[in-house]
């Protein structure tokens, strides 16, 4: 029996003591509240069994319109002034953009662009993917910042490379994504000005894929942007603001979370030299490395769904119309689910990391992100024998649930004999 005195626990996502280290809440979100009451009316789930079948569960969507905590983060109605949340607040289409999230909008969207990202499509990709991450880490420094060195830069160069998007607009792109991230952050309770930055980013960013999908229209190019607008004119009622939206959210996830996700592999590497010296020795360890730094320091710590038939879990009924927060990032240190769950291990877990999602809103840019990564990661250990961290501590990038470093300054040691 607990101790009467024992303060009631409270899992509050805004403490800096948990942005810092998460992982002993986790622990015990896993071990005393799997399904706990959470911030702003929401459910969390953390434990690897319970998140990996609700994210295949049926029941659960993701349009948050006419839920409690949509009402709560985007404005009760409209006669009443909406709080500066994440660009939801924006007229018109715009509005609506989660309500593309559900089938059957979400299958027909999915369906547009899924042939880009297939693992063979992808496949074709490598020699590009590589030449890229030659250029960027060309004549390496031996201290540089691997946020705005590699980071950052890589994503945009392929994804914009694949979209037909000139170097220029490519920065705008990089620009547009940093602020339009905001938007994953649900729960989140920005200050005005990052609010209203993340509003004119959505609305430039999908401006400029809509004009740009005009001048497209009707032509022979092969770049994706050119292949959407011929796939759309095969698909029922389907608008160029869908197309467009379609397009922001290739960007935002694929430019930011990636940035995350190189980040964290950077100081994993850099806490784990051995590692790092395996990897340049054989760089087909480069898959292990890579699902375990999606494992252990995965770039999303949640994945958001909505109630639209009542689940019970664990004793708690969760009602049509709640939202629940799945805890990727806990699930993935479930000791349940795997031995020694918070060490490094290449090859040696049985069961998948849940960093990619899992069900029909699996993140569709899995293959092109494992490319990307994989890559990266071989030219880093191909290039640096040695990698520390110049802080201390890490320095993170705001928010709840995205999670990667701000900058990352690293001094290294020149790999002797290197030839990539």
């Amino acid at each position: 029996m607990a101790d009467p005195a024992e303060p009631e626990f409270s899992f509050d996502p805004t403490d800096p003591g948990f942005r810092r280290n998460p992982y002993p809440v986790y622990a015990t979100l896993r071990d005393q509240h799997p399904v706990l009451a959470g911030p702003l009316n929401s459910w969390v789930v953390s434990r690897y069994e319970d998140v990996e079948a609700l994210l295949r569960d049926r029941r659960l969507g993701k349009d948050l319109g006419g839920t409690q905590f949509f009402a709560q983060v985007a404005g009760g109605g409209p006669d009443e002034e909406p709080p500066p949340f994440l660009g939801l607040g924006l007229d018109g289409w715009d509005a609506n953009l989660f309500r593309l999230l559900d089938p059957p909008d979400h299958t027909k969207l999915r369906n547009l662009v899924a042939a880009p990202f297939t693992p063979s499509a992808v496949e074709a990709l490598i020699k590009s993917v590589t030449t890229v991450v030659d250029e960027l880490l060309a004549d390496l420094p031996e201290r540089f910042d691997v946020m705005e060195v590699l980071a950052s830069q890589l994503p945009v160069r392929v994804l914009g490379d694949m979209m037909g998007i000139d170097r220029e607009d490519q920065k705008l792109l990089a620009a547009w994504s940093t602020e339009i991230a905001h938007i994953l952050e649900l729960g989140a309770a920005p200050s005005e000005d990052v609010a209203v930055a993340c509003q004119r980013a959505v609305a430039q960013c999908t401006e400029y894929f809509v004009k740009v999908l005009r001048e497209r229209e009707g032509g022979d190019g092969t770049d994706l942007i050119t292949e959407l607008t011929r796939a759309g004119e095969t698909i029922e009622g389907l608008t160029i603001h869908q197309i467009a939206a379609v397009c922001v959210l290739l960007i935002v996830p694929g430019l930011d979370t990636f940035a995350n996700l190189i980040g964290n592999a950077a100081v994993m590497l850099a806490e784990h030299p051995d590692v790092l010296e395996r990897l340049a020795a054989d760089p087909s360890l480069a898959d292990d490395v890579l699902d375990e730094v999606l494992r252990l320091e995965p770039p999303t710590h949640a994945s958001w769904r909505v109630v639209n038939e009542p689940i019970t879990l664990h004793g708690q009924t969760m009602e049509r119309g709640a939202v629940v927060l799945l805890m990727l990032a806990a699930a993935n240190r479930d000791e349940r689910a795997f031995d020694n769950p918070d060490t490094l291990a290449l090859g040696k877990h049985g069961r998948k990391h849940l960093s990619f999602g899992r069900g029909i809103h699996y993140c569709l840019g899995d293959n092109l992100s494992r490319l990307m990564a994989k890559e990266a990661l071989i030219g880093l250990a191909a290039r640096c024998a040695s990698i520390k961290p110049d802080d201390d501590e890490v320095a993170l990038k705001p928010g709840l649930w995205l999670r990667g470093p701000a900058r990352l300054p690293v001094t290294t040691t020149p790999r002797v004999g290197s030839s990539r």
